[in-house]
């Protein structure tokens, strides 16, 4: 097995837990579908690995739209624990500011539905309020199963709704940003409350939502030739730069490997 990439620099969050400020991101996989496949990944690195702990690596999860009722949370959370084979998550986010309904599945023994369609059409939970999903996220840190809890693309707005509510500033909130979508207004906001901003599509968004638009950028290849790195490498270190924490995916191993040397960006360049 090849070795693990790693970056050992860290980004302390305002619950005092730390997060690496480079991962690797699986969002291309549909929600909540790839759990089973990286439990079985960490278990064949702790078998070939003999000095690996739970400790050395960081994992975040979400909960899905449809997962966000409070009798829901837990029930997600645990059978995504069970997936991963592990007993607790670095880090816990509400995927969307947005509610489906829950469907019953007789296929999934927690009883929710990934994919709350009918007929093609979405089903909204407009009863829910995003507040009552954030009190039992609350609920679940105090309970050690998740270290840290934060929420996902959401708005100002929507974050300020949810601490007026409860006092509980996120310790993350994870957005789409790269040169094309600075999130700025974000990143100000983030700093003012203590709320770290981490960002998934660091190569740019699309083609078709699997973002990489910015690995070909004539400026991106130049700066990189200057500093004889490559395009992803210039993009990471863009975003860790800024303040972000990076979440670059691949397929590739040696893809991977290369994102994690991530380096210091001159402004002069």
């Amino acid at each position: 097995m090849a070795s693990v990439p790693t970056n050992k620099r860290t980004i302390t969050l305002n619950d005092g837990n730390k997060i690496p400020v480079i991962g690797l991101g699986t969002f291309l996989s549909a929600p909540n579908e790839n759990e089973i496949e990286v439990g079985q990944a960490l278990r064949i690195l702790g078998a070939e690995e003999p000095d690996f702990k739970r400790e050395d690596i960081f994992i975040t999860s979400k909960a899905w739209n449809s997962h966000h009722r409070p009798e829901n949370v837990k029930k997600a959370l645990d059978q995504t624990l069970l997936d991963l084979g592990t007993d607790y998550l670095d880090l816990y986010l509400i995927h969307w500011p947005v509610n489906f309904a829950a469907v019953e599945d007789k296929s999934v023994p927690t009883g929710i539905k990934l994919e709350p369609a009918k007929e093609g059409n979405m089903l909204l939970d407009t009863e829910l309020s995003i507040v009552d999903t954030w009190k039992a996220f609350i609920d679940l840190q105090k309970s050690g199963k998740v270290k840290s809890i934060g929420v996902s693309n959401y708005r100002v707005s929507h974050c300020q709704t949810i601490i007026d509510e409860t006092g509980v500033v996120p310790a993350v909130n994870q957005v789409e940003a790269h040169p094309l979508l600075i999130q700025q207004e974000l990143l100000d906001y983030g700093k003012n409350i203590g709320m770290h901003i981490s960002a998934y599509m660091p190569f740019g968004g699309d083609p078709s939502r699997g973002g990489s638009q910015l690995l070909g950028n004539p400026l991106v290849k130049d700066i990189a030739a200057k500093y004889g790195k490559d395009a992803g490498q210039v993009l990471c270190s863009w975003g860790i730069k800024r303040g972000f924490s990076v979440l670059p995916k691949s397929v590739k191993e040696a893809r991977i490997i290369s994102n994690f040397q991530v380096f210091d960006l001159d402004d002069k360049k």
